[in-house]
């Protein structure tokens, strides 16, 4: 291992990361949208609502409001699924960013999160037609993730928990509520299953 490397690895600050901002982020501003619309940092946000503080949909996009594809990924109806999707997204994202970097994980955050996001309301009836919600994101994250450690480019022990819990409780979710993976979540694991192939390196000595 060169000593770059070595200097690169004990100075990796995760509370100073993009990833740890994201996570920061995503709370702050889904608290602040569901006190406005309810009263409460807590209230669940009726989904007709999501739209109008920035969630996604197909006309939103027909009309070039590219930038609901960061607001969207911001802000939840249950606070409660935000916090977990708060919390992945601090574990993987650091995780994922240690390894590639700061910008090339703001990228998949906004394109492939983004993307997957604008994916996931198609097929579904109103009101739940809105893009919204980190879980895109961290599946994207997780696939990326996967590729890289699959392949002995992402290392460590700790990297098989973080992907699981990325991808198991969203799965599981899924399976229980409608009966199989949502589109959003299978789009952002295919987006980041692709950008890991593309993210892949020889290691240096």
């Amino acid at each position: 291992m060169s000593q770059s490397k070595k200097r690169s690895n004990t100075s990796w600050k995760p509370w100073l990361s993009l990833s740890t901002g994201l996570a920061l982020l995503t709370a702050a501003v889904s608290f602040c949208v569901a006190y406005a619309a309810t009263s409460s940092p807590f209230g669940t946000v009726p989904m007709r609502l999501l739209r109008t503080y920035g969630g996604v949909t197909t006309e939103d996009l027909a009309k070039l409001e590219i930038w609901r594809l960061a607001t969207a990924q911001l802000i939840h109806a249950k606070q409660a699924h935000m916090m977990l999707n708060a919390i992945r997204l601090l574990l993987l994202g650091n995780l994922l960013e240690r390894r590639v970097g700061r910008t090339v994980t703001l990228l998949l955050w906004l394109v492939a999160g983004g993307a997957a996001t604008a994916i996931s309301p198609l097929l579904v009836a109103w009101p739940f037609d809105v893009g919204t919600g980190a879980s895109q994101a961290n599946f994207a994250f997780a696939g990326s993730a996967l590729v890289l450690r699959l392949t002995g480019q992402l290392r460590g022990t700790v990297a098989w928990p973080v992907i699981a819990l990325a991808l198991l409780p969203g799965l599981t979710l899924d399976l229980w509520h409608v009966g199989h993976p949502k589109l959003g979540h299978v789009a952002g694991l295919i987006f980041g299953v692709v950008s890991g192939g593309l993210l892949m390196r020889p290691e240096r000595l």
